[in-house]
């Protein structure tokens, strides 16, 4: 009860009625959309339309943009991507789109912004960047990769791992019945005085936050390492 005689204290203020009032004679407020095919490349080209707030509603991607002059073709280029806007009077429009885009842009216009006309936007509360940061957190529930150990010995570099672009963490560990010490590296040229991590038995070696190739070489030979990857 207590919120909705709140509401009601609100609805009933002289303010808010004066601004009906207003609204009931004009389309301040009122919000208008178009849309721009991405994929067809146009210069300057010309849009009789008023207002004070311009836009980018939505697009197909983060990257994809409009180049946007107002009122005149001698000002200043403005460059507007998704989810980027501007509150500046304008009866024109003049807007290109750069060659070698595709999908579509939604545009949005209003009159009086922002006494009559605001945007709220919190799509970047729950983008798709968030799920990805998300899933990184929960990790895999199945593996990338894993197999039976790989022997190492002392003549050349062994790949462990392969570049995958798909891999969180991974873990490489040396034999706990090695006899010998195992050095990872990020190449072929991986050797005893060249390596990121030396590895006696049992010691193990994990990262998540690289996800190009790891080798390993030993200082003798048939040394032992097991390996995982997810």
């Amino acid at each position: 009860m207590e919120i909705e005689e709140r509401l009601i204290q609100i609805l009933s203020r002289p303010a808010f009625e004066k601004n009906m009032a207003f609204m009931d004679k004009t389309r301040a407020g009122v919000p208008r959309t178009f849309r721009i095919d991405l994929s067809i490349a146009l210069t300057d080209q010309k849009y009789d339309m008023g207002g004070n707030l311009f836009y980018v509603l939505n697009g197909p991607d983060s990257t994809s943009y409009i180049d946007v002059k107002f009122n005149a073709l001698d000002s200043n280029i403005v460059p507007f991507y998704q989810q980027v806007g501007l509150v500046t009077p304008f009866r024109t429009l003049y807007i290109t789109t750069p060659a070698g885009q595709a999908g579509t842009m939604t545009i949005l216009t209003g009159i009086e912004a922002p006494d009559f006309l605001e945007v709220i936007d919190n799509r970047g509360a729950t983008s798709l960047d968030m799920a990805g940061i998300l899933a990184e957190l929960q990790g895999d529930v199945v593996h990338e990769n894993w197999g039976a150990e790989i022997a190492v010995g002392n003549a050349a570099a062994v790949q462990i791992l392969a570049a995958n672009a798909n891999r969180k963490a991974c873990i490489i560990q040396a034999k706990a019945a090695n006899t010998g010490i195992v050095y990872l590296g990020f190449d072929d040229t991986t050797a005893t005085n060249k390596w990121i991590a030396e590895l006696a038995a049992g010691m193990s070696f994990s990262v998540d936050d690289y996800r190009g190739p790891l080798f390993a070489r030993a200082d003798a030979v048939g040394q032992l390492v097991g390996y995982g990857e997810w």
